[in-house]
């Protein structure tokens, strides 16, 4: 169970400020903060790729230019290896103050007692003000514990002029997929309609959801992932390549995320489910490069039972360790505001959380970010559970022993679901 967790803690004398508005506690805080008598450090850690990272380096550089008794200590650490880097440091009490953290983490992280409660932080106008399903997914047993920094979903991309030259629309459906699929595909000219990576299940959620399989439901802790549905989500996904043919013959489990994307940035993709992350690197790509508006965006093909994108995306959290806590909460109220968030739309095409700024002109413009908006309004959140980080690993295991023929679907899928019961055992 959960720790008690160290609620508001104030340095050099600070004063419980919790019965002050949410206004009033930031000015509290920033008055306080300009009168500390020796500066005071905070330790940073975040886990945006390169690009990314030199945006965030302006936004805090920022912050410590106009609050100069704070200095940040940032430190970029790899996300492949950051949730157990954090678990591992908050067990040994050598946490970092605050912390970029994957939505799918943050249930397991409060549970675990290394969080600290934002709610002493939150009014409930400052909590409308974010999109509803970020401020979903940073919530936890009815308490919130962070601020929704990014958030995103899967969509369809395309490169517009191959299917302008196949005559086609992109597909409204999954059966439409294999249709204008067929149309696209040239395997003589090194051409192929849609491509999956074989490395990362999270790309079977649409298909698994658009055939009416589910995950896990939260209420009753049932597993659904080796319904009827899910498995013919799956089948359908092997059968582009087996049977329909529209998908490249070949895979590398090891590379094939980066594989898919240089294959679409190079137009010998035509079509992917892609999030927003991926813009601004396929945009470089020769197909790209000197027509950017050649990259089209349209909703997820749905299939019998609808569709549905996986909505991720990640919060700033604060360490329940922390000394510092009311100024680890200005700190990254501040770098997440509205106007900061559009700085990384503009130049990362990253989405943002808060409502506002989607009505500012830099986002309201951004023909990219407004399409991946509506898929948004329709995605679905991953189960908001401690244990929803582990279910991917032994469901990638069941996706991959499906590609390789190792497993047939539902065989695959009932092992996935055997290890999510012990996962779901051990919470």
């Amino acid at each position: 169970m959960r720790h008690a967790v160290q609620r508001l803690v104030f340095i050099a004398g600070f004063a419980t400020i919790a019965a002050l508005s949410l206004a009033d506690k930031r000015a509290e805080i920033a008055e306080r903060i300009a009168k500390l008598s020796e500066p005071v450090q905070l330790t940073f850690w975040q886990t945006h790729n390169a690009e990314e990272t030199a945006t965030l380096k302006d936004i805090v550089a920022d912050f410590e230019k106009a609050h100069p008794k704070v200095r940040i200590k940032m430190d970029t650490v790899a996300f492949a290896e950051a949730q157990t880097k954090f678990k591992t440091a908050s067990k040994a009490g050598q946490a970092p103050d605050c912390f970029r953290c994957e939505v799918a983490w943050t249930a397991e992280m409060a549970e675990l007692g290394y969080l600290t409660p934002l709610d002493e932080y939150l009014t409930p106008e400052d909590k409308a003000s974010y999109l509803d399903m970020p401020m979903r997914v940073a919530q936890y047993k009815d308490e919130t514990w962070g601020l929704p920094q990014v958030t995103d979903c899967l969509a369809l991309l395309y490169n517009k002029r191959i299917l302008k030259e196949a005559g086609v629309d992109p597909p409204k459906t999954m059966d439409e997929l294999v249709e204008v699929g067929k149309k696209i595909t040239k395997p003589d000219k090194n051409l192929y309609a849609f491509a999956y990576p074989a490395n990362d299940s999270y790309f079977m959620l649409p298909f698994i959801w658009a055939f009416g399989g589910g995950l896990i439901d939260e209420k009753t802790n049932e597993i659904l992932i080796a319904n009827d549905g899910a498995v013919k989500g799956l089948q359908f996904m092997l059968d582009l390549r087996a049977k329909h043919k529209i998908v490249p013959p070949t895979f590398d489990i090891a590379n094939d995320y980066n594989n898919q994307l240089e294959d679409f940035k190079g137009g010998r993709i035509a079509m992917i489910f892609m999030g927003p992350w991926a813009t601004a690197n396929i945009l470089t790509g020769s197909a790209f490069k000197d027509d950017p508006k050649n990259l089209g965006v349209a909703m997820l093909p749905s299939g019998p039972a609808g569709s549905g994108s996986p909505i991720g995306g990640h919060c700033y959290v604060i360490s329940a360790g922390t000394k510092n806590a009311d100024i680890a909460f200005y700190f990254l109220d501040w770098i997440n505001s509205a106007k900061n968030q559009v700085r990384f739309t503009v130049r990362n095409n990253l989405l943002p959380t808060h409502k506002a700024a989607y009505e500012m002109p830099e986002v309201k413009n951004n023909e990219l970010v407004q399409a991946f908006r509506k898929q948004l309004d329709v995605a679905r959140a991953r189960p908001v559970i401690p244990a929803g980080a582990g279910l991917f690993p032994p469901l990638t295991q069941a996706y991959q022993d499906a590609l390789r023929g190792a497993k047939k679907p539902k065989e695959a899928l009932e092992f996935a679901a055997r290890e999510w019961r012990k996962l779901l055992a051990n919470q």
